[in-house]
């Protein structure tokens, strides 16, 4: 019912080599090809030369590189037959090739055995003739006689041959010492980074936003430790590879030119070795901190993941940093609320994930403070503090996720200067309809919450979940709702991804339209040869306030989901009106309690950043 393609098909996963001949003493060529290899999990691309290491030795045992000087030797490229990709992954190529029923092509047993199933028989191909159930070996055709080679377009979904042939003295090629390369099908070039429409919140949109708004970015950039074939089995092993997904990165990266850049799953290695170096190249300086896990053993060397921020130093000055590490702080919490030594263990070892918050406080170098409450830094510009976050991605852990949430909120209330606007930045595993949301939006989980249902160490019940903290998300006061999508697999389609930031003291003044499904699903999911993350970024342009809003009136619309605009303000929870970026008003702001209520002035404490007083480090919640 199913035919495997015969060893004449190239291999799928990069390339295949062969060696011509045997050697007999009177026919020996001046050279003998001993090595001949394409980039580890490179597939050829149109219009860019397929990158090829040849290795010789001459009759004196010297072995050397042919870069294509070499006189004893030629080459000659042939394209192969159109080998047919996969039919529910159009990016694979084909392995199978049902003959039975479906006719279709299938890249793997698992495929084809779905297709066998489920496939509606419209879907169906013609029966194929019997004359052309196999290929014909003559089907290669030659295409260049050249060291190098960049393939057209005439060459998508086809292999392509290098042969490497030794040259005898008097001209003949040689009939031993040679080798060939087969490569897998050719795949069309791979896009530029991809602009993206920038959707605007309302309102005139004021020239004077232009000099003072600054553009935040967040990415989990999907760790090479997690990258395999067995998580995203529809990708291709060559678009998987960090090799090529790094550099799609850095150009996404480069191309949103964001004042500050907030990155999960950053490896240790990546981040010394690629981003560190390029972005600085580009005027970044970062802070990295990875998760409190034991380094895995990845590629030959002990690495681990974890956050890195970024900020344009033409922009921002970093004042000082702060580790939320969750583990931690769950030890001194679980002690208090769970006094039985057993229970508490028990506590600790489901807390016990590894994963942490990196708080980093930046000061504005262009815009100074206009009013004595709010948070000044030592040259007198803006003070904000940009979190970037990770939480665990257990699906059966919502209570995890919710008490990470928690103590992260709990940690930042305490912040050694008052008034201090919040950029709470990264990838939360919930869903907008989840707990975690909701505390983080409204100060509070009502008690009948599905999330609250399973707490197996009766960790929740103990706590009081409220928090005084006034957060909204950029695409939500921008556009209405949450993004579509940020996580984009096979396995899962949803958001997990927010910026979230402090309406009384920022406005939003735009976000980046993400991808709709149509782009996403191009090549079945993500990751994939144009989207090197299974996560799509998120990008919104602040500004802040010229002087403190009413967070009473911010809290009521964020509480009640409303959408007009805050002392015409168009980013503090939505469309502002004519000329909306001055304010009046002087006075202490108040933080509103979680029942809607005040929960006390903020406004009358130390405003101002005073590098002699109390480290961060030394608070405890």
């Amino acid at each position: 019912s199913m035919a495997q393609r015969n060893s004449r098909s190239p291999s799928s996963r990069g390339s295949s080599s062969s060696r011509s001949g045997s050697r007999s003493d009177d026919e020996e060529p001046p050279v003998t090809v001993i090595r001949a290899e394409l980039v580890r999990g490179h597939r050829p691309v149109v219009v860019s030369e397929v990158p090829v290491y040849v290795a010789l030795r001459d009759k004196d045992g010297r072995f050397f590189e042919d870069k294509g000087s070499c006189p004893h030797v030629r080459y000659r490229w042939l394209r192969g037959p159109v080998i047919k990709p996969c039919f529910f992954h159009p990016h694979k190529m084909s392995q199978i090739r049902d003959v039975a029923k479906t006719f279709q092509c299938y890249c793997s047993k698992d495929c084809f055995l779905r297709g066998w199933h489920s496939l509606p028989q419209h879907m169906w191909q013609c029966k194929v003739e019997e004359d052309f159930n196999e290929e014909p070996i003559a089907e290669w055709i030659e295409v260049a006689i050249t060291r190098s080679y960049c393939p057209s377009h005439q060459d998508i979904d086809r292999p392509l041959r290098l042969d490497i042939i030794p040259v005898m003295k008097d001209g003949r090629d040689s009939p031993c010492g040679g080798m060939s390369i087969t490569t897998g099908t050719v795949i069309p070039t791979p896009k530029e980074a991809r602009t993206r429409r920038m959707i605007s919140n309302g309102g005139t949109f004021n020239a004077e936003w232009l000099s003072k708004q600054f553009k935040v970015m967040n990415w989990n950039v999907l760790a090479d430790l997690y990258a395999t074939e067995s998580i995203y089995p529809y990708c291709e092993k060559w678009a998987l590879s960090w090799t090529w997904r790094k550099h799609l990165i850095l150009k996404e990266l480069k191309s949103m030119a964001a004042d500050i850049i907030t990155l999960q799953e950053v490896q240790k290695d990546s981040y010394d070795e690629w981003f560190r170096t390029q972005l600085a190249e580009a005027g970044y300086e970062g802070v990295f901190q990875q998760k409190k896990r034991d380094p895995i053993f990845h590629r030959g060397k002990y690495t681990a993941e974890g956050c890195a921020t970024f900020y344009k130093t033409t922009r921002f000055k970093r004042v000082d940093k702060h580790v939320v590490d969750y583990d931690k702080l769950s030890q001194n919490e679980v002690r208090c609320i769970l006094p039985d030594q057993q229970m508490a263990e028990k506590g600790m070892q489901r807390l016990s994930k590894g994963n942490i918050a990196l708080a980093v406080i930046l000061e504005d170098l262009h815009i100074k403070t206009t009013h004595g409450s709010q948070a000044t830094g030592p040259q007198g510009g803006h003070l904000i503090c940009v979190v970037n976050t990770h939480i665990l991605c257990d699906p059966s852990a919502a209570d995890v996720k919710l008490w990470q949430a928690h103590l992260l909120l709990q940690t930042l209330k305490q912040m050694p200067v008052s008034n201090m606007p919040l950029l709470i930045c990264g990838d939360f595993n919930s869903t907008p309809d989840s707990a975690v949301y909701e505390y983080m939006r409204r100060g509070q989980v009502r008690s009948d919450h599905e999330d609250l249902r399973a707490d197996p160490c009766g960790l929740l019940k103990q706590l009081s979940l409220r928090h005084s903290l006034c957060m909204a998300t950029a695409y939500e006061t921008c556009n209405g709702r949450e993004a579509q999508y940020t996580n984009y697999t096979e396995d899962f389609k949803g958001t997990l991804d927010y910026i979230w930031f402090s309406p009384d003291a920022l406005a939003v003044l735009a976000i980046s339209q993400v991808d709709d499904e149509s782009q996403l699903m191009q090549e079945t999911a993500l990751p994939s040869s144009t989207r090197p993350s299974d996560h799509v970024s998120l990008v919104a342009t602040f500004m802040f306030h010229d002087a403190p809003v009413d967070t009473q009136e911010v809290r009521g619309q964020a509480t009640g989901g409303g959408s007009r605009s805050v002392g015409g303000l168009p980013g503090a929870m939505g469309g502002g009106g004519p000329n909306p970026y001055h304010l009046g008003g002087t006075g202490a702001t108040l933080v509103a309690g979680a029942d809607g209520g005040p929960a006390g002035p903020v406004g009358c404490g130390a405003s101002r950043w005073d590098p002699n007083a109390s480290s961060w480090n030394s608070f405890r919640i």
